[in-house]
């Protein structure tokens, strides 16, 4: 059998080897190779923008009051019903934890009883029907918080200023009896609002107010050296818009 000259035999190998060798072997075997998909981070969700938002509330609920001796000794009891309403702005400050607001809101209590003399720590009705009016206005500002797993419930605190009405009167009373006036305190409040529309919420509130130095000059207030008009009140509040 007649044997190849070696350049025969040598040259497959030769061109395979600088086949594989040459850089368009190994970009095609680059290219053959499954690439890692590149890992992408999660683009954090946008801080909603502050807008200016107006809304009112209207409420219901009950006060305690400071002066607890004095108000039963009158009317039999220190706690009654309140009712009342408001306003709610929302300002456009603030960022993903919460923003700010301003609240102005005003309401009354009512109660009815008769005048009573108090000597050596007791109590003696008069007979003499009395009304008691108690009519807080209130001016404040406080936070509003973002809860994000939440975004229907918003959780407040806040505090301002109070201005409180206090009447006094009967239809029997004798001039200089009644009492009208208006006396200044402050106030601290904290609850939640629950949005069940855009537009519609409800919302619960426990707040506390003081009015020092406001009783206490004279009659039963006197006697038992009570001189705060304020108390603690529970409120109860339909809210609407945004």
């Amino acid at each position: 059998m007649r044997r190849l000259p070696f350049i025969h035999r040598a040259a497959p190998v030769f061109f395979t080897t600088l086949l594989l060798a040459s850089p368009s072997a190994d970009s095609a075997w680059a290219q053959a190779k499954p690439q890692p998909k590149p890992q992408t981070k999660p683009r954090p969700a946008p801080v909603p923008k502050p807008v200016l938002e107006i809304g009112g509330y209207g409420m219901f609920g009950g006060i305690n009051f400071a002066a607890v001796d004095s108000f039963d000794a009158i009317l039999g009891e220190s706690s009654g019903p309140i009712f009342g309403g408001g306003a709610h702005v929302g300002l456009p400050l603030g960022g993903r934890l919460g923003r700010l607001f301003v609240d102005v809101g005003a309401w009354q209590y009512r109660g009815e009883g008769e005048r009573v003399f108090v000597t050596n720590g007791q109590t003696f009705p008069l007979g003499i029907p009395v009304e008691i009016l108690v009519t807080p206005l209130e001016i404040g500002a406080g936070w509003q918080f973002r809860i994000r797993q939440f975004p229907k419930l918003l959780p407040y605190v806040g505090g301002g200023v109070t201005s409180m009405r206090y009447e006094e009167k009967s239809e029997l009373s004798s001039a200089g009896e009644d009492v009208d006036d208006r006396f200044g305190g402050y106030h601290l409040s904290g609850g939640a609002e629950y949005k069940i529309t855009r537009w519609l919420g409800l919302a619960g509130e426990l707040a506390w107010t003081t009015v020092p130095d406001s009783i206490g000059e004279g009659g039963v207030s006197e006697a038992f050296n009570e001189t705060d008009l304020g108390g603690t009140t529970f409120r109860l509040k339909i809210t609407v818009g945004r």
